[in-house]
């Protein structure tokens, strides 16, 4: 348990920071923008290339898997820490999450059959 608490503490602190410099990002691309649309574009895409990178560097280095949920989510799953990372996702009830860590207990595959 506290290699996972571990493992979730360093993804969070990864993905705030990931959300703070995207912010910042935003704000600079939004201030070029009046000025230069076509610099602003081609920033926000870097900046979203670099941000994406930079997730699946931390998430791989602990063995997550990435899956695509419907085209409304991004998931990476770890069999090996019990943890599941919604990058982001629409709720049933309309609302939009950034990214959410969940926690899961591994069940055999026989464990599942009578289930």
């Amino acid at each position: 348990m506290e290699e996972t608490d571990a493992v979730v503490q360093e993804i969070m602190a990864a993905l705030n920071g990931l959300l703070h410099r995207e912010r910042h990002a935003d704000l600079q691309a939004s201030a070029l923008e009046e000025r230069e649309y076509p610099l602003a574009e081609t920033f926000r895409m870097v900046q979203d290339m670099e941000t994406e990178s930079a997730i699946e560097e931390v998430l791989t280095k602990f063995g997550f898997a990435y899956y695509t949920v419907d085209d409304d989510a991004e998931l990476w799953v770890s069999d090996d820490h019990g943890l599941m990372v919604f990058l982001s996702f629409t709720a049933p009830d309309g609302r939009y999450y950034n990214y959410r860590i969940v926690a899961f207990d591994v069940v055999g595959e026989d464990e599942t059959e009578g289930l």
